[in-house]
């Protein structure tokens, strides 16, 4: 009887353990916070370009602070990686602003940002209902985005001035 009622009483601890832990690493993800999301200027509206050896994206930036954030590290160089026949994908150097609205949702020529990463991915197919992990939207590109399924190697991330050319950001 004192056996099974310490095995009973361990297994408790080990679960509320496990509580614990899942809930600190917990938050929410469905409601931006004002705050913090406060005192950055939007690029809303901003073109970048993904440009590989055989190919030429641009993406329209939304009005995120996570979009925000990348626009300030461009231009970036970064190693694309295969995600699972839909996406490609690019490790960021430092992570940009996660306090936005996520969502497992898209469509061809989504631009978004996975925090874990910290990854940025460009949907090229639409061969799954949805994604697997949570994703921040960034933007979305209108035409193009199909041409990277087959894209390997680096990628470079750049702004679109006005006239359509880059910018002196290098």
């Amino acid at each position: 009887m004192f056996k099974k009622a310490l095995r009973v009483g361990l297994l408790f601890l080990m679960l509320c353990s496990l509580a614990a832990c899942g809930a600190a690493g917990q938050r929410d993800t469905g409601t931006p916070d004002v705050s913090e999301n406060s005192g950055y200027e939007s690029v809303e509206g901003t073109q970048i370009k993904m440009i590989t050896e055989n190919t030429e994206v641009v993406i329209t930036l939304n009005d995120s602070r996570a979009a925000a954030d990348l626009v300030a590290m461009l231009p970036l160089e970064m190693t694309l990686i295969e995600r699972n026949g839909f996406a490609k994908g690019m490790t960021l150097p430092e992570h940009l602003s996660s306090i936005e609205t996520t969502t497992r949702e898209y469509e061809i020529g989504d631009f978004g940002y996975w925090n874990t990463g910290p990854d940025l991915a460009i949907f090229y197919d639409d061969i799954y209902e949805q994604t697997i992990v949570e994703v921040i939207p960034l933007g979305h590109a209108e035409t193009g985005a199909g041409t990277m399924a087959n894209e390997s190697g680096t990628v470079r991330l750049e702004l679109v001035s006005e006239k359509g050319e880059q910018t002196e950001n290098e």
